[in-house]
């Protein structure tokens, strides 16, 4: 049951990592092809910056459990690397831990900011894209992230690091 979920989690984390590539990409080009139209026809493309600043809202909230998987995360290493290991390992799981409590309580509320978002129809100012769905997806992949984080924790109780 346990590898089941696990294996569950990665694939999530994989398929988000994906996702949040083809926004990177997507950045890039919208914002060279933005670019190119105001320098070759003097007229910049209408609403990329509401479609930019999705991207990028979703290119860092879904790479987040795939990046602490990697651990591609800023750690405080010179102190941590002075302690034993038993240390190292409690203070691993308190620091996780209060990380699960933290972002499941940020996932928490971030759907329920999404909730009032669509009951009140906020939209984007340029291109009236609705707030809410970004605002979904950003909550999706702050409780992957969660997930994660939550693998972590169950590995460092079965003594896997």
């Amino acid at each position: 049951m346990g590898n089941q979920v696990i294996g569950l989690i990665n694939k999530f984390e994989a398929l988000l990592k994906n996702i949040a590539a083809v926004c990177l990409i997507g950045m890039a080009l919208l914002t060279g092809a933005d670019i190119l139209s105001r320098g070759a026809l003097d007229t910049p493309i209408f609403g990329v910056e509401d479609i930019v600043a999705v991207l990028a809202v979703l290119t860092t909230g879904l790479a987040l459990g795939y990046a602490e998987s990697q651990k591609a995360n800023i750690g405080v290493e010179f102190l941590y690397s002075k302690m034993n290991a038993r240390t190292r390992r409690t203070v691993k799981i308190c620091t996780t831990s209060l990380s699960v409590a933290l972002f499941g309580l940020v996932t928490w509320r971030l759907y329920l900011y999404g909730c009032s978002m669509r009951e009140s129809g906020e939209v984007s100012m340029t291109l009236e894209l609705p707030t809410d769905m970004v605002i979904f997806a950003l909550t999706f992949g702050f409780g992957c992230f969660t997930l994660t984080l939550l693998k972590e924790l169950i590995m460092l109780f079965k003594g896997e690091e």
